[in-house]
């Protein structure tokens, strides 16, 4: 019988490719990590835990002053939001992605009279995008929030104080 040299039999190339297939495959993995960032681990807990309590008793605030709001939301016109209960000077409007924070949004609205607010560019595009997002309404003065879960496209708002 005559024997082969290695390089032409099967089983010292199956047994080569199993660990070059875990280097690959790590190697891919390390430039996933660094490509896309986990947005959701936290550096500082006890900052974080601070700013809970925080957002918690402007949770509270919205309750106690019975502040809603109301918007109907129309592509390429300034957003337009009726806030009830409210007196700031500025309410700012913050959309939060669930999982991309480069696409994370705030709008800037300003007291037109009565309980009428209003932004001074169009209505963000990502009303119209499919997806879901975390809809932030704070008060600058009075220190409240309403906040709310949508799955966008939406045309009509509606974010009310919580018990």
């Amino acid at each position: 019988m005559e024997s082969q040299v290695w390089y032409r039999q099967t089983w010292p190339w199956v047994l080569i490719l199993i660990p070059f297939t875990a280097v690959v495959f790590g190697i891919f993995m390390v430039v996933i990590s660094f490509e896309f960032p986990d947005d959701l681990v936290a550096d500082d807990y006890y900052k974080d835990g601070m700013m809970i309590n925080r957002t918690i008793e402007a949770d509270e605030r919205a309750v106690t002053l019975g502040v809603n709001a109301t918007s109907m939301i129309e592509p390429g016109k300034p957003l337009r939001v009726h806030v009830s209960q409210a007196t700031d000077s500025v309410v700012m409007l913050h959309l939060y992605h669930v999982t991309d924070r480069s696409k994370d949004t705030e709008v800037m609205l300003y007291p037109e009279g009565g309980d009428l607010y209003a932004s001074k560019d169009a209505v963000p595009a990502l009303f119209g995008v499919q997806g879901v997002w975390y809809v932030s309404l704070e008060g600058v003065d009075e220190h409240w929030r309403l906040r709310r879960r949508i799955e966008t496209p939406v045309h009509n708002l509606r974010l009310t104080a919580h018990e």
